[in-house]
């Protein structure tokens, strides 16, 4: 059974998630060479990097090769062009592998069979499955060049102004939500002038935002908020700026908008109830859409452990208090709502973070399990401490695993296991307490032992072939969503959400999976990342097809990629 149809309106939705080759790339199906390499079980993957306009051969341009290996072992190997623009790769054994090229005053990019975009949607990069022996040709790169946007900056009296900050951004899907992620950025000269280069194709937002003021300057109670094109405080109200290939788009001009900002003061305690000094603490408004922003104010506590963070708009704003030194890190934090008046006496005392510490159990030896490619870490649900750092830990070898400082919050457990192997999250349990899927409330000074990750070598195996909406040729690159058919196992990081890409032969193979009853979709141009997002799967849910894994199965289909549905 075929997918047939998708939802083809609006969905308003979200982006993470991202994957490491996000960019655009082209090119056409790679051929199999009918020459053979010197020896037979190895492989070599050739072709050339070439200007796009005018396909002019470009000498000394990177070509890097990644994978994960046969035995799991990452594998990177970096090669140059030359004087024709060739490239080639040899001694390769049979596996999976992804090809990225680069060369200086070009877009790096990732083999992919796309042309360059011009509508910004990213293109995935296109996996290249190599067989014994095998030897790959054509695997050739056509690099553009970025776009260039240039303004001034302009203060109030229209006097230049230095060292502010303007941010090129775009809206990605992260944990479920839309965000301004930079793709660009840059501070202006003595001239208020500013120049952002290499810029991938697309639409954008742009930004200004000057440092923060300090002690040393006067009207501490002026602030400078983020100002977006064409001169508006408000993203949402913010004019789309178009960049092509090679492009130089200038003219830009801001004005900065001054208003009137607030602080809030108080004291850092010690757990003691001493005064904490050199105590960095850091405010974030909890309104702002920037996932980085990278100018929200902060400061150092003194010797009397007192502070005043200066700057702040009207909001909600939260407060967070680190220190770090020979002991273990102490944090605190604090929300408050600024309105209309500066805010005194607040007191934060410091306390250790909370500490979970476990073992992953497996239903094999555990040599069957690569332990140095596990990863574990706590995601905190809400905002409360989405941009915080912590809570993330290495496995050992004996397979144990400790996460310390972890600030107080509501989190769940993720657990990343090698993509090569077959393993699956079976539980997480503490003693006879059920952790799987399910938050865990943390405080200060919290100590969980004892938490068992039960991992098993029998998870499903579902793959097939992708094919075209438009015929039988495979579908290269195309996307191929998972996700659980009961909404409540679904969101961001959920271990029953898995996608995979489309090889050259429009094949796909997904290993792992949590025995359930699925959904499955196929695209040509899924934006990673609003799999986490609950409308996005809701849409979803009367075109998908249905699919049940049990315990070990093996399960094979053919489907049908379709256009995703647009996102605003």
């Amino acid at each position: 059974m075929q997918t047939r149809s998708l939802l083809g309106g609006a969905v308003i939705g979200s982006l993470l998630g991202v994957a490491a080759f996000s960019e655009p790339a082209l090119i056409q199906t790679p051929a199999v060479s009918v020459k053979e390499p010197a020896n037979r079980q190895s492989g070599v993957i050739r072709g050339q990097v070439f200007a796009a306009e005018g396909e002019r051969p470009l000498v000394r341009a990177r070509v890097t090769l990644y994978s994960t290996g046969r035995r799991g072992d990452p594998v990177t190997r970096t090669v140059r062009t030359d004087s024709r623009g060739e490239y080639e790769i040899r001694s390769l054994e049979e596996g999976e592998y992804i090809l990225r090229a680069s060369r200086n005053g070009y877009l790096s990019r990732s083999y992919s069979r796309e042309k360059p975009s011009q509508s910004g949607r990213r293109r995935r990069s296109l996996p290249l499955s190599l067989a014994p022996g095998q030897v790959l040709d054509g695997i050739d790169f056509p690099l553009i060049q970025g776009g260039v946007v240039e303004g001034t900056v302009v203060d109030p009296y229209n006097e230049p102004r230095s060292r502010v900050s303007v941010t090129l951004s775009e809206y990605r899907s992260y944990g479920g939500e839309r965000e301004l992620v930079p793709a660009g950025h840059a501070k202006t000269d003595d001239r208020g002038r500013f120049r952002l280069f290499d810029i991938r194709p697309g639409s954008y937002y742009l930004s200004a935002v000057p440092r923060p003021l300090d002690d040393r300057e006067e009207e501490a109670d002026r602030s400078f908020p983020p100002v977006y094109y064409p001169g508006v405080l408000n993203p949402r109200e913010a004019a789309k700026v178009e960049v092509a290939a090679g492009e130089e788009v200038g003219g830009f001009y801001f004005t900065l908008i001054e208003v009137r900002s607030y602080g809030i003061s108080g004291r850092v305690l010690t757990p003691e109830g001493r005064p904490a000094h050199s105590v960095w603490i850091r405010s974030r408004r909890e309104s702002d859409e920037f996932l980085v922003s990278g100018m929200e104010p902060s400061v150092d506590t003194d010797r009397q452990g007192e502070f005043k963070v200066k700057g702040l708009l009207p909001g909600r704003h939260r407060l967070t208090a680190r220190s770090e030194g020979d002991e273990d890190l102490r944090m605190a934090n604090a929300v408050v709502e600024v309105t209309d008046q500066d805010i005194e006496g607040l007191t934060l005392v410091l306390a250790a973070g909370a500490e979970i510490t476990g073992r992953i159990v497996t239903d094999r030896e555990e040599a069957d399990l690569d332990w140095r490619r596990i990863s574990l870490y706590m995601e905190s649900i809400g905002s409360a401490w989405r941009y915080a750092g912590g809570g993330s830990s290495r496995v050992e070898e004996d397979f144990t695993f400790r996460i310390a400082n972890l600030p107080e919050a509501t989190y769940r457990f993720v657990v990343r296991l090698p993509p090569r192997g077959n393993h699956y999250v079976e539980s997480i349990r503490i003693r006879t307490k059920e952790l799987t899927d399910r938050p865990i409330e943390v405080r200060s000074g919290d100590r969980l032992d004892g938490v068992e990750i039960h991992v098993s070598s029998e998870g499903a195996q579902f793959s097939g072939v992708v094919e075209k909406e438009e015929g039988p040729e495979v579908a290269q690159a195309a996307t191929v969503l998972v996700f659980a058919a009961d909404s409540e196992y679904r969101g961001p990081h959920s271990r029953f959400t898995r996608r995979a890409r489309t090889d050259q032969r429009g094949q796909f193979t997904l290993k792992g999976l949590v025995p359930a009853q699925y959904l499955v979709c196929a695209f040509t141009d899924h934006e990673y990342g609003l799999e986490s997002n609950l409308d996005y799967l809701s849409s979803l849910e009367r075109d998908a097809e249905r699919i049940d894994l049990s315990q070990g199965q093996r399960l094979k289909k053919t489907l049908v990629a379709l256009p995703a549905p647009i996102v605003y």
